[in-house]
């Protein structure tokens, strides 16, 4: 939504917007347009997104996740499809063709639909896709089979290339034009939080990250090897019991990507803690696949085992939907 929120604004076309990042451009997560454009970031937590009666929806992936409201995969499933259904007869479903799940959240719906991914057989998809030093993506649209030009974008990893492609197809429906659509990806620089750079200890860069689902997760840590660095290392607070309880095998199979693991204590959010799971229960599956592991249970012990090994040309990235944001923050401000 941010990406959509950049482009709609650099076309001049006066949108309101609620995105869940906060956006410089914006100057927070909220703005009020005078044009007929309203742009929301909708949640399927309990199915809050079934509100929305939509002209053109985008959905961006389907997976299991607040298992403490959905059953199963199948009733998350079932949701993504009601909402689908609520897209109006005119609009547009801009849905990820690479998903398992498309064919049955589309599965007897008339409205017309657009696909997007990295198979080749999506109606947008890239070619070619390369990372500069800083690890920055382009790559060659195709669209509906035809190639459109080369894209340029200014933020990282191939998950923002899956979001441009989304992006693209929702421009393009709403009737801008391909160079503006172009020239507003060229020109975006991301939200806070979602790859942030936040300074530097020495030459160690400070990077922070909201991922807290074992697929965010895998996507950060996925662009992170591709920007320059020595050795990765990630600072990871869960977020919320139930969701690591039910994808504890997951989240360490998608922190084996990085070379060091330090992990705070589960950020509760909205839960309390009955002691089923804990950092500790992460950190074991981490150490039995021989990853280097560490867990604190305070901040402060976090910082000073960071002060204490990370060095050189290293990458440090706090990662989580809580407030080990500030982990990074206090260790700048005490450089």
């Amino acid at each position: 939504t941010s990406m959509l929120t950049h482009i709609l604004l650099q076309a001049d076309t006066d949108p309101t917007v609620s995105v869940g990042g906060m956006l410089d451009r914006i100057g927070g997560n909220i703005r009020v347009g005078h044009s007929d454009l309203f742009l929301t970031e909708a949640c399927e937590y309990t199915n809050s997104f079934l509100e929305f009666y939509p002209l053109y929806s985008i959905i961006l992936n389907v997976e299991e996740d607040h298992m403490d409201f959905f059953k199963d995969i199948e009733d998350i499933k079932n949701s993504f499809h009601k909402f689908a259904s609520q897209t109006a007869k005119d609009g547009l479903i801009i849905i990820n063709g690479d998903m398992d799940h498309t064919d049955f959240i589309l599965n007897g719906l008339s409205q017309k639909h657009v696909t997007f991914g990295l198979n080749p057989d999506n109606d947008y998809t890239a070619a070619d896709i390369t990372f500069d030093k800083e690890g920055n993506a382009s790559y060659n649209l195709i669209a509906h089979g035809q190639g459109k030009g080369r894209i340029t974008l200014k933020v990282k990893g191939r998950h923002n290339v899956m979001n441009s492609l989304a992006a693209i197809a929702c421009t393009e429906a709403i009737g801008l034009p391909f160079d503006t659509i172009r020239k507003g990806l060229l020109s975006f620089g991301g939200t806070h939080r979602r790859f942030e750079y936040k300074g530097s200890l020495g030459d160690v860069t400070v990077i922070d990250d909201y991922a807290h689902h074992p697929t965010e997760i895998r996507a950060t840590l996925s662009a992170a090897k591709d920007y320059p660095h020595d050795e990765l290392w990630v600072i990871f607070q869960p977020h919320t019991y139930t969701r690591t309880k039910a994808f504890l095998p997951e989240f360490a199979k998608a922190l084996e990507q990085a070379d060091h693991v330090i992990l705070a204590d589960i950020y509760a959010a909205r839960e309390v803690d009955t002691g089923e799971v804990s950092s500790r229960d992460v950190m074991k599956l981490l150490q039995e696949d021989g990853q280097d592991v560490h867990y604190f249970p305070s901040f402060e012990e976090i910082k000073d085992f960071v002060k204490a090994h990370v060095k050189g040309h290293d990458l440090l990235i706090t990662m989580g939907a809580g407030n080990v944001v500030e982990v990074g923050e206090e260790l700048l401000a005490e450089k």
